[in-house]
């Protein structure tokens, strides 16, 4: 539900994403296989996929990864993923300077995160995972934001419910060496 003191536009997205978790049943199914994502390495166990609208990181515990590694050295060596931001599928007609993501309740986590696939030639690794949203957050980016100052009203959005996310994800792994 909107607050008293949100703006019409930002009760209208509030209200869009009531009616998505509702018609979903608070379950989003985030399918990323369609366009396979980079991950770079970085500091030789850590592998981030950028694009609009997609942050994730996949952190190993062995720096000795290779590309030519195969699957079960990647499942005993998996630490963590960081889902810090995602799509939201189903979601439209929201204007284009909002953010709008769903939250994990902690930053990373390996529970219920499944490599499925690993290929050398391709150094694709495909991945499902299934975790817990508590929410869908909403923001405009502003250009010079005050240091510790509230955001400008309007500029925000945070709709909690406990939402079920599953996850499908091919990474193409960049090896740095």
């Amino acid at each position: 539900m909107a607050a008293e003191q949100d703006t019409p536009e930002v009760a209208s997205i509030v209200a869009r994403i009531g009616s998505l978790l509702d018609t979903h049943k608070n379950k989003l199914e985030i399918d990323l296989t369609q366009e396979t994502i980079e991950f770079s390495q970085h500091s030789g166990n850590l592998f981030t996929g950028n694009k609009p609208q997609v942050a994730i990181t996949l952190g190993f515990n062995d720096e000795g990864l290779t590309k030519d590694s195969d699957l079960a050295q990647f499942v005993a060596n998996f630490n963590f993923i960081a889902l810090d931001r995602l799509p939201v599928p189903g979601l439209d007609g929201v204007p284009s300077q909002w953010e709008i993501y769903p939250q994990t309740p902690i930053s990373s986590f390996s529970e219920g995160v499944t490599l499925e696939q690993y290929d050398p030639s391709t150094q694709i690794l495909k991945l499902a995972v299934q975790t817990q949203f508590f929410a869908i957050y909403g923001s405009v980016p502003q250009k010079h934001p005050i240091a510790d100052a509230r955001a400008p009203k309007g500029t925000y959005l945070q709709v909690r419910r406990d939402i079920q996310g599953v996850i499908k994800l091919n990474a193409k792994l960049v090896f740095s060496s």
